[in-house]
């Protein structure tokens, strides 16, 4: 895949009349790559006060080290001002019986003086068509509420479904307080007479460890995670290419971001894994679940409720209120969750919605089946999200 140059014109991906239009919209001219590495950090401390998205350092990660290849990135600028940006990372999948590349639009800022002028519209168009051209086959698009409706009314996405959010609350009381209610001293009264039952639930489902089956935390992803990649991906039809290089720069690599690594083995023999990290939302210390990867089989199954259950044991003993997880129902390692007494969240309670958006770039028709959900596994793994 040829990887963009810092500066270079726009030109080549829209019709000149396109484009003429588009600039005289915007008011700027667009660039590709990042021509004002200071001034995107800029415009992300504005959009994303104090988070990483602005660091130089997760930028240099998440941008240029990608064993899939560099982003692709698109910028407005406005009187010397980087006004607007998009970026696509490009990851490998097995899509089906072969393995194609895709990519994820993230870090999609536009400067408040610039809204309203179709800023989003005009880059994600843009790196749609820059993406077709490098072999790109396919983007998927985790959207808030506003650029969902864009991608969908104006950019020919189509929504693949909404992630369920499983979740297994430790402590009652605080969750339901932290609710903004109307009915508030309810929710709360009955959270405290809930409370023993939820437990009494989780103890009752949690299985014991499958004979023979050992957890341990990782520092480091080895060769055994090619192996167990190999061995498992049969069962999958479209996901994430989950080898021993993604994994790392995923989850070792990261320089502003830490994750926990469990291992489920049996005789020596690597399981599955479970990643995990912690965040804070609405003053909740969530034990976060970002990926879990079995085999399709009882094995793989067992596996997985062996690596929730050390999950949920090590962060009740860590203080978080609750764990959780993106998962869709039909994955295989959600029988773990389901065993370890987590429930699928009910809307009221949800903390924002997950939709997974998806767009196919090349001019032919998207495979048989492309937008089934059924045929992907995808899991806060897959985008930039914690």
């Amino acid at each position: 895949m040829s990887e963009p140059t810092s500066g270079r014109s726009a030109t080549g991906d829209l019709s000149p009349r396109a484009l003429e239009r588009a600039i005289r919209i915007l008011g700027g001219e667009i660039r590709e790559g990042r021509p004002d590495p200071e001034g995107l950090s800029a415009l992300a401390e504005i959009i994303f006060p104090g988070e990483d998205v602005s660091d130089p350092r997760f930028v240099c990660w998440m941008y240029e080290q990608n064993p899939s290849g560099r982003a692709l990135e698109y910028v407005t600028l406005n009187k010397g001002l980087v006004s607007g940006h998009i970026a696509a990372l490009p990851l490998r999948y097995q899509l089906g019986s072969r393995t194609a590349l895709g990519s994820v639009a993230v870090n999609a800022i536009t400067h408040p003086d610039y809204r309203g002028k179709g800023v989003f519209i005009i880059l994600t168009d843009l790196l749609n068509k820059r993406s077709a051209s490098v072999g790109i086959e396919f983007s998927f698009g985790f959207a808030n509420l506003n650029s969902e409706k864009a991608c969908l009314r104006h950019l020919s996405y189509r929504e693949l479904g909404r992630f369920p959010l499983w979740i297994l609350p430790f402590r009652l009381p605080p969750i339901m307080a932290a609710r903004e209610s109307k009915r508030g001293i309810i929710w709360r009264a009955a959270a405290r007479l809930a409370q023993p039952g939820a437990r009494a639930w989780s103890a009752i489902l949690r299985p014991h460890l499958h004979k023979g089956t050992t957890v341990e935390r990782l520092t480091k992803i080895g060769p055994e995670f090619d192996a167990l990649w190999e061995s498992a991906k049969g069962a999958y039809g479209n996901i994430i290419v989950r080898d021993r290089a993604f994994l790392d720069w995923r989850f070792v690599r990261p320089p502003t971001r830490r994750y926990e690594i469990l291992a489920a083995r049996k005789d020596g023999r690597l399981l599955g894994y479970l990643v995990s990290t912690t965040t804070t939302v609405q003053g909740l210390k969530w034990a976060m679940i970002m990926d879990m990867f079995v085999a399709d089989s009882r094995e793989g199954r067992s596996a997985a409720s062996a690596l929730a259950k050390e999950h949920v044991r090590r962060s009740r003993a860590a203080g978080a209120d609750l764990a959780a997880g993106l998962m869709f129902k039909h994955a295989p390692a959600a029988a773990g969750l389901r065993h370890n007494g987590f429930l699928v969240c009910p809307p009221g309670l949800l903390p924002r919605e997950f939709p997974i958006l998806l767009h196919w770039n090349m001019p032919g028709p998207e495979p048989a089946g492309f937008y089934d959900i059924k045929s992907w596994f995808i899991t806060m793994a897959d985008y930039d999200a914690a």
